[in-house]
């Protein structure tokens, strides 16, 4: 908990502030004390060597006779070293310490290391002179008395001032650590006594931090919904069953629970309705379950349930059943009666997982492959089926980059006019390659394409493209080329795909009625009031229409009637047409006055067969594989 106490969070840095004045104040002290006090000690080695002076001087005035020259040199090194003194005295004088004797009135310790150094070379010069025989040992023996009188004198005047300025330093020290220590002691106490308080306060604090954080661990772990555990009891969960299993060598299940259509609910009568619902079934499941299971909800309208140890499969299948039967009952909400069903995914430990993470991913896996079978249902783990669940995974993701990395390409399958066999037009196919060089075929990745959303970005890729070929035909001299272009669904509810389409044909210069739209029949029989707009839309911009894969949907004549369409596409599963469903489609095609294609014409019996019966297109491996468009002949006239 951060300290909230003002007072305290002002005196901590002044509090180190004083700390560090009070240590800079002691450093300086001791180190002017200890200053002050070399002056002292180069005044009793001044003493010392005058002494030693005054040693030369008593003795009888043989010791200046030419016989004594080891007294003379060392009588000259003795008044070198008294000399020394005053000197160094003078070079360690520095501006603080001149300033103090300016303030203190000491200068005269400054005058009295000159005069002394200057009564030293003089005598010094004496000295030489009598070295040289210039003077008598009368006159340097008058010398040396009157520069003994003259150091003892200095060394007796240089104490006072030495110990005016030492006094002061010492008690000037002694007053700021004084200062010092009594404003440290006085913050010390006034942080300590608000520590104190903060303390105290800290303390109340952490009793009700506590008990806030013991209800927060509660609620962390129980949805506020249903009051089940929530997600983040599931790991806990799924470790508790592991470690009960494991030492009896027995299994326990997963399973993923998934509302059917919950967000139609939801969309129709409400959140606050889908809410109670939700509490509803919670409350269902926990009721069917043993009570040594566990439910957990795992967020939005999907709950986990974590059975306990069993020996066979058959029990939890059971639990499974039983959970089916009793969400599927009619639940009485908003005044009326709903009914909802749910898919579950099961997953066992050990077979299908030694980890919570895996357990769990492959329960949810089993979970989609009960909604893919056809909801209300359970669907135990099954690798094969997770295999492939996981290649259309990835195919998803590689579809969002197949467009940049140009992956995809467009192939043409030439529509041929039976009754001569001339090429009339092509029907573009796409092709796709992925980065890693493997084919996918149409067949697979289209339904992906559609579910994940991508297909609309694909189609209109294929659109730009389609038309652009067409265009490039036109241009090379086959004016009359007509392009086939499937269009998916998806396609079709946008609200701007026809304008989308014509804003094509306009910078292209491409006549719309070149352009076939193949959409399948399932497709147009969806009533989607959007997808009827838009083909009445492509009808009036003057783009055929062409109902493709007849006779494999629910054909009703009444779509046929009422929508614009202009070509019926006969698909290949009735061929070879020998039969009695393409007669009846080819004559009630005739009968709208609409031109048919049959697709998947292999052989000629075929093709005379359809040409009998007046169907005026063809296309299949009898006339040309789907082609690159550099191996198209636009204007190839097949042998009939």
């Amino acid at each position: 908990m951060n300290l909230k106490n003002s007072g305290i969070k002002k005196a901590l840095p002044m509090l180190t502030v004083i700390f560090v004045l009070f240590s800079l104040i002691m450093f300086w002290s001791f180190f002017t004390l200890k200053h002050i006090n070399y002056y002292h000690q180069l005044n009793m080695r001044h003493f010392k060597h005058t002494n030693e002076l005054s040693a030369f001087i008593l003795p009888s005035i043989d010791m200046f006779s030419v016989n004594s020259p080891y007294d003379l040199k060392h009588l000259r090194q003795t008044i070198i070293n008294i000399r020394n003194q005053p000197q160094e005295c003078l070079s360690i004088t520095n501006m603080t310490d001149r300033l103090l004797m300016y303030l203190l009135d000491t200068r005269e310790i400054m005058t009295i290391c000159a005069r002394d150094v200057q009564t030293a070379n003089d005598t010094l010069a004496v000295l030489t002179q009598y070295e040289n025989g210039n003077i008598s040992w009368q006159a340097l023996q008058n010398t040396l008395t009157d520069a003994l009188a003259n150091f003892q004198n200095n060394s007796n005047e240089f104490e006072y001032p030495l110990e005016k300025t030492s006094n002061f330093v010492a008690n000037i020290t002694i007053w700021l650590i004084i200062f010092s220590s009594i404003i440290v002691l006085t913050v010390t106490m006034m942080i300590s006594r608000a520590v104190s308080i903060v303390l105290t306060k800290r303390e109340e604090a952490m009793v009700a931090l506590a008990q806030s954080e013991e209800r927060n661990r509660q609620l962390a772990y129980v949805d506020t919904l249903t009051g089940l555990p929530n997600r983040n009891m599931l790991e806990h969960t799924i470790n508790a069953a592991m470690a009960k299993s494991a030492p009896q060598s027995k299994q326990f299940a997963v399973m993923f629970i998934d509302l059917d259509q919950f967000k139609d609910v939801n969309d129709t009568l409400g959140h606050t309705t889908g809410d109670k619902l939700l509490v509803e079934i919670a409350s269902r499941i926990s009721a069917t379950v043993q009570d040594k299971d566990s439910v957990i909800r795992f967020g939005g309208d999907e709950f986990i349930a974590v059975t306990d140890c069993f020996d066979s499969v058959e029990k939890a299948e059971h639990v499974a059943r039983k959970i089916i039967n009793a969400v599927s009952k009619p639940v009485k909400l908003a005044r009326s009666e709903t009914y909802i069903t749910t898919s579950i995914g099961i997953a066992y430990y050990p077979q299908h997982g030694n980890n919570s993470t895996l357990l769990l991913k492959h329960a949810d896996t089993a979970m989609y492959q009960a909604k893919n079978a056809g909801k209300n249902q359970f669907q135990v783990y099954d690798k094969l089926h997770a295999s492939i669940q996981n290649r259309k995974l990835n195919l998803v993701k590689q579809l969002h980059h197949a467009i940049r990395n140009e992956e995809f390409r467009l192939v043409y399958q030439p529509i041929v006019k039976l009754s001569d066999g001339t090429t009339v037009g092509s029907e573009a196919l796409i092709r796709w390659t992925n980065n890693i060089n493997e084919v996918i075929t149409p067949d697979e990745f289209i339904p992906i394409a559609e579910k994940s959303g991508q297909i609309i970005e694909i189609g209109n890729w294929v659109l730009q493209q389609a038309c652009q070929q067409c265009k490039n035909w036109h241009d090379a001299g086959a004016t009359n080329h007509v392009m086939a272009i499937n269009v998916s669904s998806q396609q079709l509810r946008t609200c701007d795909f026809s304008n989308k389409l014509a804003d094509i044909l306009q910078q292209l210069s491409l006549p719309a009625g070149c352009i076939h739209i193949e959409i399948t029949e399932n497709i147009a029989i969806t009533e989607d009031p959007r997808s009827v707009a838009t083909l009445h839309e492509l009808s009036k911009l003057g783009v055929k229409l062409l109902l493709d894969d007849f006779g494999t949907g629910y054909s009703c004549l009444s779509y046929l009637k009422d929508l614009p369409f202009d070509i019926l596409k006969i698909d290949r599963s009735f061929m070879p047409a020998n039969n009695t469903i393409t007669s009846t489609i080819i004559a009630m095609g005739h009968e709208l006055n609409m031109e048919i294609i049959a697709e998947g014409i292999e052989s000629d019996l075929c093709q005379t067969f359809l040409n009998n019966l007046d169907c005026q297109y063809g296309q299949g491996y009898l006339f040309q594989k789907p082609v690159p468009a550099d191996e198209f002949d636009i204007f190839k006239t097949f042998h009939t």
